[in-house]
């Protein structure tokens, strides 16, 4: 029997600035020495969260995309890849563009990850998320001022980045009109209060669904699952793991579904947690 500890990045892991403090790095390195299993599960794509953890020696696959792929993490390799019934795309699209929203389009091409967006559309939300991400270098966009061109290919999810009651609007229609054919989930940004997210990804493309064929995969029975969150897109990881740990900062809905509350992300309390669990 061991134990596996699979945590959340932004609001959990990292500190109030998106980073992983230098006093987390260090725990974490030291447990992966200890060859304790530990991994990311994340909203956040592969390069993405690499640009955060670094060369930390992950020897198990993370979760990216809250769920849509489950990804080595040195290789970059696909083990599995969620898309959303192509079926589905065009009145996806046409839905979200009826209401003027800022649309962000992830497809999954010839094994990576492309997405599109259409600059003259993005709210001030949508295009700090574009901005941050070009000046971090990420090769990954595309500005399309057609975004119906993509509609053919490989929709890993649908983002839209606004303000609550226009993201509240569009997430009630969608879940009216597809049940769960999708799996639709809003939430307010970790790094701005005022902008919040939708995320339409396929029912299998969530971090819960994900984290049960990873279960499946690489733990035994007698394996003790630990998970760590903060936010709603952390729910179904809760509800797969034998131990579920919210941080103080987490929503109240994954705090009354835990089965701990531990301290705050800017205080290392997850790093801690696993260091004290371990007995390191």
């Amino acid at each position: 029997m061991k134990n596996v500890f699979v945590t959340d990045l932004d609001g959990t892991l990292l500190d109030d600035s998106g980073q992983l403090s230098s006093d987390s790095r260090k725990m974490i390195l030291d447990l992966l020495n200890h060859n304790i299993a530990f991994t990311i599960a994340s909203a956040r794509s592969i390069d993405s969260i690499r640009a955060v953890i670094k060369d930390l020696p992950l020897k198990m696959p993370v979760i990216e995309f809250n769920g849509s792929y489950i990804t080595d993490y040195h290789t970059g390799e696909k083990l599995m890849v969620n898309c959303i019934d192509n079926r589905m795309n065009d009145k996806i699209y046409e839905m979200i563009d009826a209401k003027d929203l800022s649309m962000i389009v992830t497809c999954h091409e010839n094994d990576h990850d492309h997405l599109y967006y259409n600059e003259a559309s993005l709210t001030e939300g949508a295009k700090n998320y574009i901005d941050f991400r070009l000046n971090n270098g990420d090769k990954r966009l595309f500005n399309e001022n057609k975004l119906k061109k993509v509609m053919d290919k490989d929709i890993i999810c649908f983002n839209v980045i606004d303000l609550e009651d226009k993201i509240r609007a569009i997430h009630d229609e969608l879940i009216e009109t597809f049940g769960d054919l999708l799996e639709v989930h809003m939430m307010q940004g970790t790094y701005s209060e005022e902008w919040f997210w939708l995320n339409v990804a396929d029912p299998t493309g969530t971090k819960g669904s994900a984290l049960k064929i990873f279960k499946e995969m690489y733990l035994n029975e007698s394996d003790v699952l630990y998970v760590f969150g903060d936010n709603n897109n952390d729910l179904g990881m809760f509800k797969v793991a034998d131990v579920s740990i919210a941080v103080a900062n987490g929503v109240e809905l994954l705090k009354e579904l835990a089965n701990e509350t531990i301290g705050y992300n800017y205080d290392d309390s997850v790093a801690k947690y696993i260091i004290q669990k371990a007995g390191i």
